[in-house]
């Protein structure tokens, strides 16, 4: 009686581990780490040029006490205020922009394969970003996919962490 209750709870267990698993590989959106903020975006000029420009992005990511937002053309840190303070930003920070079809999309800044803060992205020309370490490029007008597997070090890279993103015409909002 005893073994048969260790192997069904085995079972169960087996199941919630690989249904977590999968979920995370196959949902739109991801819930692995925390995100939730809010920016006015005419307080901040890289989110004017990127919310209101096709194919262009921005990142995003705290430093300390400041908010760092960057763009090809430009980089300006930010004081952080009294409601910025409890915003996450995800695991390396965020990507913000509109696609070259003029929808609004919102990745994490850390690559997905190498899963570790101090990886980030660099952004590249046309909306591809790529991971210093291992030098997976990802394409940021086609949902985050894979651009380019770089050295290939990765069996099964995954595309990045997307998360929703909305924006009113005055704020934009991200989450999970």
């Amino acid at each position: 009686m005893i073994k048969i209750r260790f192997v069904l709870l085995l079972i169960c267990l087996m199941g919630v581990v690989t249904t977590s698993c999968k979920d995370e590989l196959t949902s739109t959106y991801s819930e692995k780490y925390r995100v939730m903020c809010g920016f006015q975006v005419v307080s901040y000029k890289e989110l004017i040029n990127v919310i209101g420009n096709y194919g262009q992005f921005a990142s995003i990511r705290q430093s300390g006490s400041q908010i760092v937002m960057k763009t090809l053309q430009s980089e300006t840190s930010y004081n952080m205020d009294a409601l910025s303070k409890d915003f996450r930003f995800g695991l390396g920070g965020l990507i913000v922009g509109t696609d070259t079809w003029g929808n609004y999309r919102a990745f994490d800044l850390a690559c997905p394969n190498c899963d570790r803060v101090d990886f980030r992205l660099t952004m590249g020309e046309n909306g591809i970003v790529s991971c210093g370490k291992c030098g997976i490029k990802y394409d940021l007008n086609n949902d985050g996919v894979i651009f380019d597997k770089g050295k290939g070090t990765y069996e099964s890279p995954r595309g990045l962490y997307r998360y929703r993103i909305a924006y009113d015409g005055m704020r934009v909002h991200i989450t999970n």
